[in-house]
Order: structure tokens, then sequence, then C-alpha cells
């Protein structure tokens, strides 16, 4: 596949490398805001990935898919609206996404409001999107009950005698839609495409250069990039490979605290970005570090550690903060001293702006990710018990002296420990964290949390232990001489 060329032809070439990568043929969506294109879009994912509104507008960056139809698989791809000439601060961005998008497909779909009808504003969008020469599909939404193709034949007057009916929000017409689409695809033999190594998910408040890193870290701007909070809605998902790994790194809305959560599109995405957190390996949280770690970060973070997703946090504007007279390791031991929750995870300091830092977090990523998932050996994991309880003794629990018999693994994703001791209840927090800290660095472990639990055993694993008492009150059994 290559790339048409034009005024946005870094983009589109960065997108046909995207897309030639997966070794499928693209389809693409495109049409005027609320025709429906992220309901189809939806609906031919199986999925629902893209957010739906009725407020136009709601998709602005691209939302990528693989979709399969009688045994032909593709990429379908849901752009932002066509709205040429828009009042909308990022509409010319928008416009010139979808148009890139266009630029590198196999096959178009324009998207038309059946409920709307024509109108001038369809037409000129048709016209920029037939001057590609991409093989084009002219679908007609909405059309939601028999009869309704009479209505809407004002729409042959684009030129077209070979118009689809369809509703996308009830599967109507959808089906022969993809028999179309299916029918012009190229042939081509599709690569086989693994999943990848891991899946990261960049999180954080709004407006602190979370789509400036994806578009640092893409090497192209793969995400609008706007100083007003909230430009992102749709996660945004961009392939990578680096180190020899595959990532999947996903770009999430801006996450504020619920009370200043505004309006129906907005808790839509910060639904979307913690669904996020949940799908991701590694979440890298990205703060602002001109203003510090704040509460909202810390919650983000708590959300991460109670979901056992590794971390690492992306302090950026670091540029900013230097300037302000921040210090790196001051900086360090502030955000532990407050938040002490936070120390197993990895900081890494940039500046989306200047570039600076930027490489270090995918390899801190991976890093974390493979600590995340490690197996030990419990040989070694024992070794490393005896060594912490000759460096501190056990405590007292109930005036008895805890004993630590035997550590095991029993779970990745993260690590769990498990140690059978002769108490399970009522060990202090401090020698709790001591044996975390032990075993955290003793395993070279980072950015991952470290789960301990505490079984009580029965006597068969205390070794050397003194016989068993007798019960009060009764007699110890007289032994038989034995004869000799």
């Amino acid at each position: 596949m290559t790339a048409r060329r034009g005024s946005n032809g870094v983009a589109r070439g960065a997108e046909a490398k995207r897309i030639a990568a997966e070794g499928l043929p693209a389809v693409v969506l495109v049409g005027r805001a609320n025709a429906g294109k992220s309901t189809l879009f939806n609906r031919i994912a199986k999925g629902g990935r893209a957010i739906i509104s009725s407020i136009p507008g709601t998709t602005r960056d691209l939302n990528f898919a693989r979709a399969t139809h009688n045994d032909r698989e593709f990429v379908v791809v849901d752009s932002g609206g066509l709205e040429l000439g828009g009042r909308e601060r990022m509409t010319d961005r928008i416009v010139s996404e979808a148009l890139a998008a266009v630029g590198v497909a196999d096959v178009v779909v324009f998207l038309l409001d059946g409920k709307s009808g024509l109108s001038d504003a369809d037409t000129e969008a048709l016209g920029l999107v037939r001057e590609t020469g991409c093989p084009l599909i002219m679908a007609v939404n909405k059309i939601d009950r028999p009869g309704q193709e009479a209505q809407a034949s004002e729409f042959y007057a684009l030129g077209s005698d070979d118009i689809s009916f369809i509703s996308a929000a009830h599967g109507l017409g959808v089906s022969e839609l993809l028999d179309r689409i299916v029918a012009l695809l190229p042939e081509r033999e599709a690569a086989t495409v693994s999943g990848p190594d891991l899946r990261l998910a960049l999180v954080g408040r709004p407006n602190v250069g979370k789509s400036s890193l994806l578009n640092r870290l893409s090497g192209f701007e793969r995400a609008i990039v706007d100083d007003t909070p909230g430009t992102t809605r749709d996660p945004v998902d961009v392939r990578l490979s680096a180190e020899g790994r595959e990532v999947l790194l996903i770009d999430t809305a801006g996450i504020r605290r619920p009370t200043r959560v505004e309006g129906e599109l907005e808790h839509h995405s910060v639904g979307r970005a913690i669904e996020t957190i949940r799908r991701a390996n590694v979440v890298l949280l990205v703060i602002d570090a001109s203003e510090g770690i704040t509460d909202q970060d810390a919650r983000l973070a708590r959300l991460a550690d109670t979901n056992d997703r590794a971390m690492v946090i992306v302090c950026n504007k670091w540029d900013a903060a230097a300037k302000l007279g921040h210090k790196l390791a001051t900086f360090v031991r502030d955000a532990h001293e407050r938040y002490p929750f936070l120390e197993y995870a990895t900081m890494v300091f940039t500046s989306a702006l200047t570039g600076d830092g930027v490489n270090g977090i995918i390899p801190a990523a991976i890093a974390a990710g493979d600590s995340w998932r490690a197996v030990f050996q419990t040989s070694l994991l024992n070794r490393i018990l005896a060594e912490a309880t000759a460096a501190m003794d056990p405590p007292l629990v109930d005036r008895r002296r805890l004993n630590i018999m035997y550590v095991t693994q029993v779970g990745s994703a993260p690590p769990r420990l498990r140690f059978f001791t002769n108490v399970e209840r009522g060990i202090p927090a401090h020698y709790v964290r001591f044996l975390e800290t032990r075993f955290t660095k003793s395993l070279g472990l980072v950015g991952t949390p470290l789960r301990l639990d505490f079984r009580r055993t029965g006597r068969s694993w205390v070794q050397g232990s003194a016989p068993a008492r007798q019960p009060r009150g009764k007699p110890r059994p007289r032994q038989k001489p034995q004869r000799v």
C-alpha cells in the first residue's frame, strides 16, 4: 500500500506505515459529524471501543480495530467528522486527520445521515473524498424501518446509483454493506500478526501532556494535541516496536476528580480510561512535574495499585519544573515521604516539549512489565528468607515469636509470595514492610507491586520441635519395659 501524497504527506506516510504493519487492508469510515460512524465502527469491530454520543464531534482521534467478514480480515478505521469550515476550535485538525486516513485506505465508506437529509456540506465533503480516487461506498445510515429508503431517495443526487441503506444502531443492512466492502478489498496475503508483548496505558489528569508524549513515542502526530483539557476522548492505540518487543501504547482521556467531571462525553471518557487501566499491564501515570504529585495523581496511582498493575510515573514538564528550582532527588524523596505506597513505581523525568527523557519511558515500562510477570525458583526465595531473618529477628506476635518456616511463589502479574508461619494474624506492619523491601531488592523487581500473604501451617513443618505436651489431668501412659 502506498500513501497518496498531499499537504499532509508526512502524517499520511506514517499512517500508511502503521496500517501496512498490520498486513491487512484498511477500511476507513468518513462522513459528517453525528452520521453514526462510531456506531457503525463498533458494529463492524464487534465491540464498544468508540464513544457514542448524540453530540457532534465526539470522535476526534482515529480509532483502529481488526475485523472479519466472510473469512476476510481487514482494519476498520473510525475518523472524526468532516465538518469543513466548522466553528469548533479543533475542526481543521480533525478534518486533517480524517483525510490522512482516507489517503491510505483501500476502501472508503462515506456515511450519510438519513434523518437529517442531504446538505451542501455533505456534497462538499464527498467531493474531497472522491478526489483521492480511493474505492468509495456510499451508505445512508439511520434507516431504521422498512420504507424509509424511499424518503431518503434525495441522496441519489450525489451521483451514485448504488447506495447502501443501513441502520448501524440496529444492524439492518450492515451485513450487505460488509459484503460490498470485502468485494472491493485487494487480494493480499495477510501477515500473521501476534498480540503485543505488553500493553501500556497513558493515564493522568487533563492537560499533563499524555497525547504529546504519545506523539513523541510514535514518531508522528497520532493524537490531536491541544491545550484545552479534554481533547482526547476515545482511547487511542498505537503499536510500537522497541528493544525487540511489540508494545501497545494506549492514550486515554484525562481523569479529573468525580466532582469535577462535566457533561455526558467526559463521563464516558473517564469510564473508558478506567477500563483501559484494567486491561493494561503497565500504567504510565503522567504527572505535571511543575505542580508535583497532586492528590488526584495519588488517587489514580491507587487505582492502578488496587488493580494490581505495574506502574511507571512519568514526571512530564520537568523542564518547567527545573526552572522553578525543583531538584530531582528532593522531588523523589518528597513523593515517597508523602505517598509511601508509590515507592515501588519507577520514576522517569521527561519533557514532551523538548523530547528530553522520553526515550527512557518504554525501557522503564518493559522492565516493569517483566518484573510484573516474573517467576522465581522456590530455592532462591528461601535463601532470601534465610538472609532476611538473619538480618532482623522476627518480632513477637501475641507473646509468641514469629517463626517463618517456608516461602513460595503462588502467583504472578504481580508476583505473590506466600509465607508459611506459626501465626498468620497480627504480624507487625513494619516487619511486613521489611520483608517486602528485602525481597523486592534481592529479586531485582522494578515498577511492580509485590504481594505477600501469611498462612499458618501445622507442626509437620516445624523441624526439631519438642514433643507435644499432654493435657493436664491425664497421666502419661506407662511404657512397658523392653526385654533384652
